[in-house]
């Protein structure tokens, strides 16, 4: 009886000690155990398939044959769903490859990926053709990993008629864009401790553009720039894992949006108004809140008030609006232009942040009284302008007209100010 088979398998299974086993027996026992898997997961499939057609799901009270599989199983309503789904694809032209799969030649996820693919193909393609491309599907399996054979079983109609495929392939990806286009979501939820969850899908080619961005900016070799941005050792950041690196450098991004480019709303781009008492601006210490009733700390508020646009509220000791602060604070256009050609990028030494990813920072701060002018404009990189925001380091004009960094007597108990060494002019060699 295969029931007890099963169980004698499984007892077995549980009785191994893997530790018993020499290094050859381990590489042979992991090919027949995940061999057996799939067996077992194309068993399951067809199982699924026989209690629909019977009717069992709906006699033991289940909404779904997939819920029915999770409640018999336990297992999740996703795998659940990818057996159910298998199960209803046509038989008619996909038996080799439910042959391959039951007996544990491919893996599931290839079984899905061909069997689909053949499912898919145009109404007008024959039976001998079909067979063909199921054939051929089935070799490319043994050769390419599961990525690759998605993306040639999307061709696979090239095997029936070359000439023909682009054209059902343009039909057939623009139908996936569209249903890409519909798909798409985005949800952002507050979770009550300081951090925002966001949930989202979005189509491929736009995911592909993000992840570029984001893959680009935590590169291996900005390893060490990334750690100074976020105020650690190289080794630290290394360490740190992937997505939490992708995250930061999302945050990033955000920080670095083009706010001209945004559309404008009531006259203003992408405009935050924060309330904000006037001498916690102009000390950096105490707490702002903006318009969405966030509460961020003063020093950020001071940080947002250099590059973005970003009303400032000012209230005195009993609360009462003093006066609207107006973004005309903020640098021009063709004032980042030329900032971008005088500086060419942060003016800290050693640092490499091009104009792109740099922030105009007002030398003389504006809360101060500080003009919105050139001679009184430095650009720096988000981690800097977070640093001369913290108060100790201090950017100064030379009287040469090149902005210049002061360090604190703890760094140097001289304070000989720093200058970037692309401001270095290179003095000929005497003749």
């Amino acid at each position: 009886m295969i029931i007890d088979q099963l169980s004698s398998l499984t007892g077995d299974a549980a009785a191994l000690e893997p530790w018993t086993l020499t290094g050859a027996e381990v590489r042979e026992v992991t090919r027949a155990v995940l061999q057996a898997r799939t067996a077992l997961d194309a068993l399951a499939s067809r199982l699924a398939g026989c209690a629909e057609g019977m009717g069992l799901p709906k006699d033991d009270g289940a909404t779904s044959t997939t819920a029915w599989v999770a409640a018999q199983t336990g297992i999740s309503k996703g795998e659940a769903s990818r057996l159910v789904a298998l199960a209803r694809v046509s038989t008619d032209h996909t038996e080799a490859t439910r042959t391959a799969w039951a007996n544990g030649q491919i893996s599931t996820d290839q079984a899905k990926v061909i069997m689909e693919a053949v499912d898919a193909l145009p109404d007008w393609v024959d039976d001998e053709p079909r067979t063909d491309a199921e054939a051929h599907l089935l070799r490319l399996a043994a050769e390419h990993t599961l990525d690759d054979l998605r993306r040639l079983a999307n061709r696979v109609l090239e095997v029936i008629d070359p000439d023909g495929a682009d054209e059902a392939l343009g039909k057939k990806v623009l139908a996936e864009e569209q249903k890409a286009w519909e798909a798409t979501r985005l949800s952002m939820k507050r979770r009550g401790d300081g951090t925002t969850r966001i949930i989202g899908t979005i189509p491929d080619a736009d995911s592909d553009t993000l992840r570029a961005a984001i893959e680009g900016i935590i590169a291996p070799r900005r390893s060490a720039d990334n750690a100074i941005r976020l105020g650690m050792g190289v080794g630290e950041y290394n360490a740190l894992p992937r997505d939490q690196k992708m995250g930061h450098a999302f945050t990033e991004l955000i920080a670095h949006l083009p706010t001209g480019a945004l559309p404008q709303h009531g006259g203003l781009a992408a405009t935050v108004a924060v309330t904000i008492d006037v001498d916690d601006l102009r000390t950096g210490n105490g707490t702002a809140t903006n318009t969405s009733g966030t509460t961020t700390s003063a020093a950020r508020a001071q940080r947002m008030a250099c590059n973005a646009t970003l009303v400032a509220l000012y209230l005195d000791s009993e609360s009462r609006l003093l006066d609207l602060g107006t973004s005309k604070r903020l640098y021009t256009r063709h004032q980042r232009l030329a900032l971008a050609a005088r500086d060419q990028g942060c003016i800290w030494a050693g640092c490499d942040r091009p104009p792109a990813w740099c922030e105009a920072h007002h030398i003389t701060w504006w809360s101060e009284g500080g003009p919105t002018d050139l001679a009184n404009a430095a650009l720096l990189c988000h981690f800097h302008h977070f640093l001369v925001h913290e108060g100790e380091w201090v950017v100064v004009m030379a009287d040469d007209g090149i902005p210049e960094v002061v360090p604190p007597s703890r760094v140097d108990p001289d304070q000989k100010s720093r200058r970037h060494a692309r401001f270095t002019r290179l003095q000929p060699r005497a003749c």
